[in-house]
């Protein structure tokens, strides 16, 4: 008996611990279960169903002449590049239509799917200069450039550069 007590305080001291089986008196329910629908996969734990919080909120019961102006939206372009068309959309519908095109969708969580955004679509008949991570410049060939602003603060959301030749 001696022995076997022995052995248990060295195992005590290590650290490792001892486990002894729980009888049926000691062991009790647990108070707070996991819900089961979050143990949906790729779902994201939350312990409340309250609306996410927008940086970009729902702003599409604005008016245009709340917004700012489209011509300000992207500021001036340089000469080679010609302005095809800007139109007034919501966020959501930028997303979709670029889906339909077969671009990547990365969308910004940040922005409300019904914000308004002013969306621009400009030619470059004679490509752009992009810069690399070296800071050197690549020339594009002919391109089409979508670029993504919010209508309200003027926040550039996204570029989309597509060679079309």
């Amino acid at each position: 008996m001696k022995k076997v007590l022995s052995a248990i305080a060295l195992v005590a001291c290590l650290g490792l611990g001892l486990a002894y089986p729980a009888t049926a008196n000691q062991q009790e329910p647990k108070q707070n279960q996991r819900p089961p629908e979050l143990d949906k996969p790729g779902e994201v734990e939350t312990t409340s169903k309250s609306a996410p919080n927008y940086l970009y909120p729902d702003n599409s019961s604005k008016t245009e002449a709340q917004l700012i102006k489209k011509e300000n939206a992207i500021g001036k372009l340089k000469k080679d590049l010609r302005l095809k068309q800007i139109k007034l959309a919501k966020y959501s519908e930028y997303l979709e239509n670029k889906k339909q095109r077969g671009g990547d969708i990365i969308e910004n969580l940040q922005v409300h799917p019904k914000r308004l955004v002013w969306i621009a679509e400009i030619d470059a008949p004679l490509g752009i200069n992009m810069p690399r991570k070296n800071g050197q410049y690549f020339k594009s060939k002919k391109s089409s450039i979508t670029i993504v602003v919010d209508a309200e603060t003027g926040q550039r959301f996204d570029t989309d550069i597509v060679e079309t030749a």
